[in-house]
Formats: structure tokens, sequence, C-alpha cells
């Protein structure tokens, strides 16, 4: 088992999965009354698209524990800008980091702080996460496709990823990174990851429609 990483879901299993299709609808209902609630725009998931919608990430599932390595990377980088990277020494697990785990407890990064198994990032754009008490969403916590956008272009550069002053990345350097052995290069677990949310998050405010981890 591990993390899968989509966009454009609905209108997938509304073709292949009807009873998936119909809870996601019912989450996003939910969701919408959480946006209401806090003075923003609905959110109109589409059923279908004119294109298909193109990852240039090879992976877009991996295990859990991956999407941690990036955290953590992440978590250094968020407390301290001048932070010099340095990788996981064998055996050890990113989630465990402390730094990570005081980060956690901000509830500032739509990076850091959704959940690492299932739930949503909405291409609609506001700074802080929504939270589910009631446990009627998947994941309990709702993020902005944009802010998750944001927060990976300020990772770029600790990770030695070139991108232009808009936060574009070339296809030329998505090929290279996709083509990267996850055991080769130093963090390259973590560029991995990167490439996938970075191009889940390019899709999902290209096209208006959620992400879905799951």
């Amino acid at each position: 088992m591990g993390l899968a990483i989509g966009v454009g879901m609905l209108a997938e299993f509304a073709a292949t999965n009807p009873e998936t299709a119909k809870r996601i609808r019912e989450e996003l209902e939910v969701i919408n009354q959480r946006l209401r609630e806090a003075g923003l725009p609905r959110h109109g998931e589409p059923e279908s698209f004119d294109e298909e919608l193109s990852s240039r990430a090879s992976l877009t599932s991996f295990p859990y524990s991956w999407l941690h390595y990036l955290r953590r990377f992440a978590a250094h980088v968020m407390r301290d800008p001048r932070w010099v990277p340095y990788p996981i020494e064998p055996g050890e697990d990113p989630a465990d980091d402390p730094v990570l785990r005081q980060m956690y407890r901000a509830l500032s990064s739509h990076l850091l702080c959704h959940s690492d198994s299932e739930g949503y990032y909405l291409p609609v754009d506001f700074e802080e996460l929504l939270l589910d008490p009631d446990h009627k969403i998947r994941g309990g916590v709702v993020g902005s496709s944009y802010r998750l956008r944001e927060e990976l272009v300020g990772l770029a550069d600790p990770l030695e990823i070139p991108v232009d002053g808009k936060g574009h990345l070339t296809d030329e350097v998505a090929r290279q990174i996709s083509t990267q052995r996850p055991s080769g290069a130093p963090f390259a677990v973590e560029r991995l990851v990167w490439l996938a949310l970075y191009e889940a998050a390019r899709l999902s405010i290209e096209h208006d429609t959620a992400i879905l981890f799951y």
C-alpha cells in the first residue's frame, strides 16, 4: 500500500466506479460548506474534461514514507532558509524528525500539515488550512493547490531544481527529474515526490480540479 496522487478523479471515477464518485460528490459538498463558512468561493468539480490531464511526473504513487522525506526537507528549509541540506541516515525515519514534528504543530503549511494518506487540495486560493472537526471529509484537512504550489516553488532552489521567475518548470527539467532513480543521487526521492506534487498542483490550477490523495 502507498499514497496515490490524482487530479480529475471525480471525472475518472464517474466513468469507472460510481460508488466512489458518489462519495467524492458528498465530500465535496461538505467541503463547499466549509468554504462558505470561511467566506471563500465554492468549488465546482468537473465531471469531464475536453483533454487528457497529463502529468510530467514519472511517479504519481509511491510509499507513504517518501512523502515524509520531502516534508522533512521542507520543514528544515521553512524553519531556517540557510539550512545546509543533509540526507537521512540509513535506518532513520524522516517522519520522526523533531523539526518536522515541530512544524506540524504550527498548522501553517499546506504541504506539511495535510494528511499523508488521503484528502483534498482545491484550486481555491486561501491561506489557512480548512479543518473538518466532524470527520466527514477524508483526511480531515483540506489544502489549497495554490499554497501547495507556492511552497513547492520555495523548495526548488534548495533542491537544485531550476524554475523561472514565475515558478514554471520546463519539460526538459521535468524529464530529468522523472528519470532519476530513487536510490541514485542524494535527495532523489525528495525530487521525485516534489515533481509529483508540483505537477498535481499545476494541473489542479490549470483545469480547476481538485487534487485527491488516496
